[in-house]
């Protein structure tokens, strides 16, 4: 983090309330976004500095600073009970209040009545990664609004219901080696900068097809050597590892 960690403070749990929030490694508008929140997820307070609270996503582990108007604690709806994963961009109201919400968002079961959308009965794994092609890529984004390459593969494992790390190199830690030869689609795909450093991630698909976040989320072609660009061939990522984080639903 940029700023020493503050005093402490009793543990409280509070709600993301907006359709989506950016999480900064420091309490500044203007400090680097780490990673955003989607609507519905819940945070414990580590501590406060004025207007922002230091916290940690319960759902990754992740810190950041965020600012205290995007959250909430004293909601009429019970966040207690069973939650209902967003799994297609939707609109809902709550509490006189319209938001879109991206698939990962959460809302109580009691209220997916509210939902106004257009949900694919049985949305598949495909269908699900499909909504986000063309979405801009977005340092730190896990939304349908801007998504980065690690948020895309995070929110891709919670719909296949499994919690994974947020960032590449750590997802790269976890799951079964596969050599390249006895892929499935749905493995993730690791890669490699001219350090050795695992700094990007996508899935793969079906036909030596990846679908990855990279100026946009967009299928390109797989190799042994990485990943071709679609429009000329050229290589853009230098793979490192192949991982089956879980097995396909």
């Amino acid at each position: 983090m940029a700023n020493s960690t503050p005093n402490s403070e009793s543990s409280q749990i509070l709600i993301v309330q907006q359709s989506w929030v950016p999480l900064r490694g420091a309490n500044s508008s203007a400090s680097e976004m780490v990673s955003s929140l989607l609507f519905g997820e819940k945070l414990e307070v580590l501590s406060r500095e004025k207007d922002w609270l230091y916290v940690r996503c319960l759902h990754d582990q992740y810190t950041g600073y965020i600012p205290e108007s995007y959250l909430s604690s004293n909601l009429s709806v019970n966040w207690n009970n069973e939650l209902h994963f967003i799994s297609q961009t939707q609109y809902v109201i709550i509490e006189n209040q319209g938001f879109w919400l991206s698939p990962g968002s959460k809302i109580p079961v009691d209220l997916s009545e509210q939902l106004v959308a257009h949900e694919f009965h049985n949305l598949d794994w495909h269908g699900f990664l499909m909504q986000y092609l063309n979405t801009p890529y977005f340092w730190g984004g896990r939304s349908v609004f801007g998504i980065d390459c690690s948020g895309l593969t995070q929110v891709f494992a919670e719909f296949m219901g499994h919690s994974i790390p947020r960032d590449a190199y750590q997802q790269a830690e976890i799951g079964e080696t596969i050599k390249f030869e006895n892929k499935i689609p749905g493995d993730f795909a690791f890669f490699t900068n001219d350090a050795g450093k695992v700094t990007h991630v996508g899935v793969i698909l079906e036909d030596n097809k990846i679908i990855h976040a990279s100026g946009k989320v967009r299928i390109d072609s797989l190799t042994s050597e990485g990943i071709l660009h679609a429009e000329d061939d050229i290589l853009t990522h230098k793979l490192s590892v192949i991982k089956r984080v879980f097995s396909e639903k």
